[in-house]
C-alpha cells in the first residue's frame, strides 16, 4: 500500500484589490488608479473573496492534513509604482489569508505583485524567490516578473514577464541533485528561457513537474514541448475571465475552464500524483447566474 509523505496545496491569482471602481478611487485618493477588475467579483466584494480561498483550503485540510500551500502569485493587483492604492494589497493577502491558515504558507510574486525585492523581504521576511525544501522534495520557487516595476508601455499589466534566472536554476539543481524537484513560478514560458535553461531542464531527470499561474485556468500545457516535454501544469486561481466585449475589457464574465479553484500535489513513497479541485461556488456573472459544485479532476500519476 502506498504512504502518503507529503500533501501540498498551490493557489495562485486572486487579484486583490479594492471594492471601489476606478472612478470611486481616485475621487477618494486622488492620483490613485483602481484596477478594472476591482469590485464585486462574481457576486462577493473583494474580502469576500479572499475569505473563499481561506475557507476553501481550511476545509481541505481538515479532509487531509496539508504540509504547506504555495501561492504562486498575483495575490493583488497593486502593481507598484503604478496604481498608487492607498493599501497595500499584497500585504493585506498574507494577513488576512496566509497568515491565519492551519499550515505555513509560502508565496512567489504575480506580474502585479512587482514590489521591489527588499520590499518583498519586509512583508514575507524572504526574498522573490528562494527554494524550498518539503519533506524530500524541493520545490524552486521562481521568479519570472521585473521587479520594482509595471511595464510602461502597458502598466495596468504589471510587469515584464522575464527569463528564469539560469545562475539560480542551475545552482538548485546542482545542490538538490537526487532529489524529487518541482519548479514554480507565476509564469513558466518555455520559448522566452535560454538555450542553456531550456537544456538545464529538458536533461534533468529529477525534475518532477512545472507549475505556474497567471493563466487563470486548469490544464496540463503543451507549453512544455519547449522544455524536454517535461509535464508543465496552470494550477488554475481565483480570478477572472477577462474577454474584450466591443472594445473594452470585461471582468465579470463566467466561462466554466476559468472556475475558481486550486491544485493538490501528493507525494507517496512509490508515486506522485497531482490534481485540480474546482470549488463550489454561486457565480453571479453578467452573461448569467452559474453553479458549480466541488469536485476534483485531471488527476496525473508518475510513478516513481
Amino acid at each position: 500500500m502506498s504512504v502518503l509523505k507529503s500533501r501540498i496545496l498551490l493557489v495562485s491569482d486572486m487579484h486583490y484589490t479594492t471594492d471601489l471602481s476606478a472612478g470611486e478611487m481616485s475621487a477618494v485618493c486622488p492620483g490613485a488608479k483602481a484596477s478594472a477588475a476591482s469590485g464585486n467579483a462574481f457576486g462577493k466584494t473583494q474580502s469576500e473573496k479572499i475569505q473563499k480561498v481561506y475557507s476553501d483550503i481550511c476545509r481541505e485540510h481538515s479532509e487531509s492534513a496539508l504540509d504547506a500551500v504555495l501561492v504562486l502569485g498575483d495575490l493583488s493587483v497593486d502593481d507598484y509604482d503604478f496604481r498608487c492604492l492607498p493599501e497595500n494589497y499584497c500585504k493585506k493577502f498574507k494577513a488576512e489569508c496566509m497568515d491565519r491558515l492551519p499550515c505555513t504558507a509560502y508565496a512567489i510574486p504575480g506580474n502585479h505583485d512587482s514590489y521591489p525585492n527588499e520590499q518583498w523581504c519586509r512583508m514575507f521576511g524572504y526574498e522573490r524567490q528562494y527554494t524550498l525544501e518539503l519533506g524530500d522534495c524541493v520545490f524552486i520557487m521562481a521568479d519570472t516578473f521585473d521587479s520594482g516595476t509595471a511595464q510602461k508601455n502597458n502598466p495596468a499589466a504589471g510587469s515584464a514577464n522575464t527569463p528564469i534566472d539560469e545562475d539560480f536554476l542551475r545552482e538548485a539543481l546542482e545542490k538538490y541533485r537526487g532529489r524529487k524537484i518541482f519548479i514554480c513560478a507565476h509564469y513558466i514560458h518555455g520559448a522566452s528561457f535560454s538555450e542553456q535553461s531550456r537544456r538545464l531542464i529538458a536533461e534533468n531527470d529529477d525534475i518532477m513537474i512545472m507549475y505556474r499561474g497567471h493563466t487563470h485556468i486548469s490544464s496540463m500545457t503543451e507549453d512544455s514541448r519547449e522544455l524536454g516535454e517535461k509535464t508543465l501544469i496552470d494550477i488554475g486561481g481565483y480570478g477572472y475571465c477577462g474577454k474584450l466585449v466591443n472594445g473594452k475589457y470585461e471582468f465579470n464574465i463566467y466561462d466554466y475552464k476559468w472556475a475558481w479553484g486550486y491544485q493538490i500535489l501528493e507525494v507517496y513513497d512509490d508515486k506522485i500524483e497531482t490534481y485540480h479541485v474546482k470549488t463550489d461556488m454561486n457565480y453571479i456573472a453578467t452573461n448569467g447566474t452559474f453553479i458549480t459544485e466541488r469536485r476534483s479532476m485531471s488527476k496525473l500519476s508518475i510513478l516513481l
